[in-house]
């Protein structure tokens, strides 16, 4: 049990609405793993501070135990908790009570974190690489499937035909005529040979360009020549 809150209380520091997502996060899988949620979520309720025993009222020890484990979790709640949101649990009695505010918080970021993550997934390649692209939108993707938005592989998808340019209009239509779904990391393989292509066509065009130029350049010095040569 020691080992539990020692584990607990080196989760993240909670001093911003994007801590606290991630607190969230790992303070259900620990305490799912240690068999403590009953505490947080009242499924394991506080026992009966005295139990009746010979027709005596003694101290009930398993309100004694339960009370103990409370406070210890209570506190490791606390301690990973920052300014100002350690003012709006001050009050709270038990972790149930803690973990509540910070659910009733946790409910109002996690609004707010998918309305901005999913801005996010339309911001545009503009001058970036597709492999420096492309890590924008699988991030994004990422951090809503934690706070529980899942984004589909046809929505993901979707966002990067979007955002990729004008310059990949021909894979664009590709991807968008096929039968079958195509996947997040088939698209990127596809994106980033393209990118190649393009890379050599732009590499071949330079240098047709540049022998072109050096053609027109000795024949109109040769031109010269013989002009200077009958003069």
């Amino acid at each position: 049990m020691a080992n539990s809150f020692k584990t607990l209380s080196l989760t993240p520091t909670l001093n911003d609405s994007n801590s606290l997502i991630s607190i969230n996060a790992t303070v259900n899988s620990l305490l799912f793993g240690y068999v403590l949620m009953g505490f947080l979520d009242s499924s394991k309720p506080c026992p009966p501070s005295t139990i009746t025993k010979d027709n005596k009222e003694e101290p009930n020890s398993a309100f004694l135990y339960w009370s103990r484990q409370d406070q210890l979790l209570l506190h490791a709640i606390v301690a990973s908790v920052s300014e100002p949101f350690i003012c709006l649990m001050a009050s709270s009695k038990t972790s149930s009570e803690t973990w509540q505010k910070l659910s009733r918080l946790y409910a109002n970021s996690s609004r707010s974190r998918v309305m901005t993550l999913k801005d996010k997934l339309r911001v545009p390649r503009d001058n970036k690489s597709v492999v420096e692209y492309m890590q924008n939108p699988q991030t994004m993707a990422n951090e809503l499937a934690l706070i529980g938005s899942l984004v589909s592989n046809d929505d993901l998808v979707l966002h990067v035909l979007n955002g990729v340019g004008p310059e990949y209009c021909e894979i664009s239509a590709a991807v968008r005529a096929r039968e079958t779904t195509i996947s997040f990391e088939e698209l990127y393989d596809e994106l980033v040979e393209y990118e190649d292509y393009l890379k050599r066509e732009e590499n071949r065009s330079a240098l047709i360009t540049g022998n072109a130029a050096s053609r027109s350049y000795n024949s109109n010095q040769g031109g010269r020549t013989n002009f200077n040569n009958r003069s």
